[in-house]
């Protein structure tokens, strides 16, 4: 077996991470550090050229999250057998009373246990231990200790009698105001997720306007429609009348139990229904259905369908100047805790990145997409177990950052060669970085001494220990010697410090080689992030919207603005291994607030609102309602379906979404 120096160890891993700046993560460093036998020049060469030390790296790198490796655990080595120590017993000799000691002793050990098969009950000595005692420490005791946690915390809010059961709003305070966004909050609290979904994709721009142009299919020669009820426009009529009442009503919260079964919801049951799966699927089924009836919608018109893909984006292997296997997804799965913990690049771009980067067994291919979509959805996701074996107290957990807008440039098709280039460049940067950091260490340290520490510890002593003995001849020979190293150590100091102006220089350059303007043209804004604080029920899950240039945070029965900053920090949850779980990202639009002023929705929706908002308005304090006068709502001006057809209702009943 091999003994690690775990502190030599740590300092070259430390030397690693330092090489590598800011966005590289330590339990990566070691592993390539021990594959290549703690050769610390071999690790940063490997890792500049992508390798993680895994023994099997997979470079599928939009890979659905249903097809992620299960993280297999390796079994404890069975421990070998000590046997007890026994006094040494001389039988050489002829004294009766040795070899009575002698059967005495070994009638004992014949006495001793069976041996036991398993994990040894000494206490660990810190001497042999592969690990310092006081890091890392035990995994089956942070795994009980975590869980513990996670209980506690979910009894403390069942004995605060944390329902979920919906409690509605007094009625005073379902009056929407200033611009207040809408909550969805079905009755069945095992629906919330989806609903969140529903809620949150109509705070996306493209697809509100998408939805609101949408009409049921309409046969050539047909006069009437009745209202779907089944297939794909069943589906996206409920989400019509849902779009519609969240933009034109005056309620703040709306009941949509009778639209849900149109949507085919899997229900969220407890906890070990993995909540980023679970809105991953649903997500995925929906816009697959939206997807294709917006398309089918501009085919039966006879009118050309939109240049952009809306929720799909095509991907491929590039190799030269094609593409080949070419894919399409609406969901990219974004690994936020890689290598089981650690992680010091724990960021959207950073995984991004890192998920694109080139395979080593193929350097000539590389991911990228061919055609955008104006949507691009990434799921955060962990290991199942990451959270229970995580053996970081919650103080050190970092939490995953994405920022408020992203540039997918650098991985479109077109841009490979000019992001290429620029990546080759950020790799010999950080090669001469590499350099100078081992420089820097060649000044410092010497046979794994701090030569820095002991030239001051010698200066120190001639200034302050070595005695002169009253010869003058010696004190002057103190006092050039003492003068000689000081002038040694202000020396290699400022070289020290050039150096280290020299690597930051270089890193920050390095950074910013693909912050350029040329690989500034697709911009991404965030317009939807999905929360959950680790713990199960309605009242655990939470999303960030962004509706008119103003973040608000909408929970089950709480909708109050917040600052930008609140919301790209936000650490909820993070003590139970939980958090965002979904972002919804769309194209950058200047003009997106003028286009969703006046939208024109079907006008048999809109009577249905107007009826709605009639009712609750009665129901309030004259009051409150006497400033409030009902605008006039836009009837809907698509000629297509209005004049070719009109929509009926056998019972014409007004379904509008429930106010009671």
């Amino acid at each position: 077996m091999l003994i690690t120096d775990e502190a030599k160890e740590a300092e070259n891993v430390k030397l690693l991470t330092e090489m590598m700046g800011d966005h590289s993560d330590r339990e990566v460093a070691r592993r390539v550090l021990r594959k290549y036998e703690g050769d610390v020049e071999k690790a940063a060469t490997a890792m500049l050229e992508g390798e993680r030390g895994d023994d099997d790296q997979s470079h599928q790198l939009w890979s659905s999250v249903s097809q992620m490796d299960v993280v297999s655990h390796k079994q404890p080595s069975v421990p070998s057998i000590v046997r007890p120590n026994t006094p040494v017993v001389d039988l050489t000799g002829d004294d009766d009373r040795d070899l009575q000691r002698a059967m005495k002793e070994s009638m004992s050990t014949l006495q001793q246990p069976a041996p036991v098969f398993g994990p040894s009950e000494r206490p660990a000595d810190p001497n042999w231990a592969m690990v310092l005692s006081n890091q890392e420490g035990n995994h089956e005791a942070n795994y009980l200790q975590n869980l513990e946690r996670a209980i506690e915390a979910s009894l403390e809010h069942s004995n605060a009698n944390d329902s979920d059961a919906l409690e509605p709003f007094p009625i005073e305070q379902q009056l929407r105001r200033d611009g207040c966004p809408v909550v969805l909050r079905p009755s069945i609290h095992t629906m919330c997720y989806a609903a969140a979904i529903l809620q949150g994709l109509f705070y996306v721009p493209q697809v509100r306007e998408r939805m609101a142009s949408w009409r049921p299919t309409v046969m050539s020669g047909m006069l009437e429609v009745n209202v779907p009820t089944s297939g794909p426009d069943f589906t996206l009529w409920a989400l019509s009348e849902i779009f519609t009442h969240m933009d034109l009503a005056r309620l703040c919260d709306l009941n949509v139990d009778k639209h849900l079964c149109a949507f085919n919801i899997e229900p969220w049951t407890s906890l070990t229904n993995p909540l980023g799966e679970l809105s991953r699927k649903f997500y995925t089924r929906l816009v697959a259905t939206l997807e294709k009836a917006f398309v089918d919608q501009f085919v039966l018109d006879g009118s050309p369908p939109p240049n952009s893909r809306l929720f799909h984006f095509l991907y491929g292997d590039s190799a030269g100047d094609r593409a080949e296997v070419l894919q399409e997804t609406s969901v990219v799965p974004i690994d936020i805790n890689p290598g089981g913990g650690g992680s010091d690049a724990n960021d959207l771009i950073g995984r991004l990145s890192a998920q694109l980067s080139k395979p080593q067994d193929a350097p000539e291919k590389q991911s990228v997409i061919v055609e955008p979509s104006e949507v691009v959805a990434f799921q955060l996701s962990k290991p199942s177990a990451s959270y229970l074996n995580n053996t970081s107290t919650s103080a050190a957990a970092k939490p995953f950052v994405y920022p408020r807008s992203i540039y997918l440039d650098q991985f479109l098709k077109q841009n490979v060669a000019f992001a290429e280039a620029k990546r080759r460049q950020q790799h010999e940067t950080f090669s001469n970085v590499q350099k100078l950091i081992l420089h820097k260490k060649s000044m410092t340290h010497f046979n794994g001494k701090d030569t820095l520490k002991d030239l001051r510890s010698t200066i120190y002593y001639y200034e302050h220990v070595a005695d002169d003995k009253g010869d003058p001849e010696r004190t002057s020979s103190i006092k050039k010697t003492t003068e000689k190293l000081k002038s040694i150590l202000e020396a290699v100091e400022s070289e020290i410090k050039v150096t280290d102006q020299m690597i930051h220089k270089m890193r920050e350059e390095a950074l910013t080689l693909l912050d350029c303007p040329e690989l500034k043209q697709v911009r991404y804004d965030l317009r939807v992030v999905f929360m959950h604080d680790g713990l199960y029920g309605r009242k655990h899950l939470y999303c960030y919207v962004r509706d008119k240039g103003q973040w608000w945070k909408i929970a089950d029965s709480l909708i109050e603005q917040v600052t930008e900053e609140s919301v790209l920090r936000d650490t909820t949850g993070l003590h139970l291994g939980a958090g965002p779980y979904l972002l919804l990202y769309s194209r950058y639009r200047p003009d997106e607030n003028e286009r969703l002023t006046s939208l024109p929705w079907p006008r048999e929706i809109e009577d249905d609102v107007k009826e709605c908002n009639k009712a609750f308005l009665a129901q309030l304090p004259p009051d409150l309602v006497k400033d409030i006068k009902e605008e006039h709502m836009p009837s809907s001006q698509n000629s297509t379906f209005s004049l070719s057809a009109q929509l009926t209702d056998p019972e014409r009943r007004n379904d509008g979404m429930d106010v009671s």
